[in-house]
């Protein structure tokens, strides 16, 4: 770019000091056979046109014209394009010696490329210095994106790049290690403090287990049908907070298996009924079996998140439907488009319209493979969708 701006004045002035150059060559000659024809010029002698030979170039025309502007004396071919030095001489006459401006144009022709040379070889050798200094530059930026790509990932065990000597990059370097740092301290306190509130969940719920062991041998055959099924429960509840723990700690679903989500959305249905009839709606149920890959833990939490978000925030009643690897769960309200928003874009806030428990739900499906979408904001419907199991060989 600065040879391209600098292209044109420096083309013009080496064009101009070209010109004067020549110019002044050939005054300097015209000049010369003035001195040396003086006394011919001034007495008004003849003048033989051989005795300029000496005097000029070969290749160059010169003549003598007298005051009124009449040739005296001409030597050379005549050319028609040609470059002037003109000379005054004794008597009023004048000398004029002219060359082709061939020749300037071939001076103008080597200038430009001697300049053309030197360009290029600037040209190459900024080459050579950027390619130079850019490596120093981006080969630790290189190594920084890669560290942090693999923080992002988790593996806060990566290793910095050394210090580059660049102030900048240092402090980008300095800043990246010490939010690694913390992070790494905070998600070491959240795993410690989710393992040990497992712990004790699973403790509580150990000894619920064993007092409804105790009613399900109850006299009373209603008693024993209560403690049994909530024994049942009990137990989905022990396997989920294994699954969400696996969860916190890294894993991505790997408890996966093939599920059938008509016969795990009858269960929690079944959990259900009863909080509906409270508030006098009902929880339909219609579905055909369908079997896909997914935990089924958290597909069951999936569903009871969605159930209590339709009871706390939906109206009228509520109906779960199971299709082919869909199961969709709709009431007879309406969500706005400000809900809708703050759903797919999954917000965390407690005071959105929804909770956290939406966006629960969602990360839920994601890490276990599937999606849990809005798919009607009238009537407002949610639809979860895993993918097929795939058939194993026996």
């Amino acid at each position: 770019m600065v040879l391209l701006v600098l292209a044109t004045p420096v083309v013009f002035l080496l064009k101009q000091a070209t010109e004067d150059e020549l110019r002044s060559r050939l005054t300097d000659q015209a000049t010369g056979i003035s001195t040396a024809l003086a006394d011919a010029l001034s007495s008004g002698s003849t003048i033989d046109p051989t005795s300029l030979a000496e005097l000029v170039l070969v290749g160059d025309h010169v003549e003598i014209r007298a005051r009124d502007g009449a040739v005296i004396v001409a030597y050379g071919e005549s050319l028609s394009d040609s470059f002037h030095g003109v000379a005054a001489g004794p008597s009023g006459t004048r000398i004029d010696v002219s060359t082709s401006s061939n020749d300037l144009h071939r001076r103008i022709a080597r200038q430009l490329l001697l300049l053309g040379v030197l360009a290029a070889g600037g040209v190459l050798l900024a080459a050579v210095l950027a390619s130079i200094f850019g490596a120093r530059v981006s080969r630790p930026l290189e190594q920084l994106a890669a560290s942090a790509a693999r923080l992002g990932a988790g593996d806060f065990s990566a290793a910095l790049p050394p210090p580059s000597g660049i102030r900048e990059i240092d402090d980008i370097r300095s800043t990246l290690s010490a939010s690694a740092s913390r992070l790494d301290q905070t998600l070491s306190s959240e795993r410690s403090f989710t393992g040990d509130a497992t712990h004790q969940l699973r403790t509580g719920l150990t000894g619920i287990a064993l007092q409804l062991e105790l009613l399900a041998m109850h006299d009373d055959p209603a008693v024993r049908a209560d403690a049994l099924h909530a024994l049942e429960q009990t137990g989905r509840l022990t396997a989920t907070l294994d699954e969400l723990l696996d969860l916190a700690r890294g894993g991505r679903g790997s408890q996966r298996t093939a599920v059938d989500l008509r016969e795990i959305a009858e269960q929690h249905r079944g959990d259900w009924v009863q909080r509906y009839q409270l508030t006098r709606r009902a929880l339909g149920f219609r579905g055909v079996s369908s079997v896909v890959s997914a935990t089924p833990g958290f597909v069951g939490q999936i569903i009871d998140i969605v159930l209590d978000n339709a009871l706390r925030h939906g109206t009228g009643d509520v109906h779960i439907t199971v299709a082919e690897r869909q199961l969709q769960v709709s009431d007879q309200g309406t969500i706005d488009a400000v809900a809708a928003d703050g759903f797919f874009q999954g917000s965390d806030d407690p005071a959105a319209p929804h909770g956290r428990g939406l966006a629960l739900a969602r990360r839920l499906a994601q890490a276990d493979g599937g999606r849990l979408e809005l798919s009607s904001l009238s009537p407002a419907t949610f639809t979860l969708t895993f993918p097929a199991a795939h058939p194993t060989n026996d």
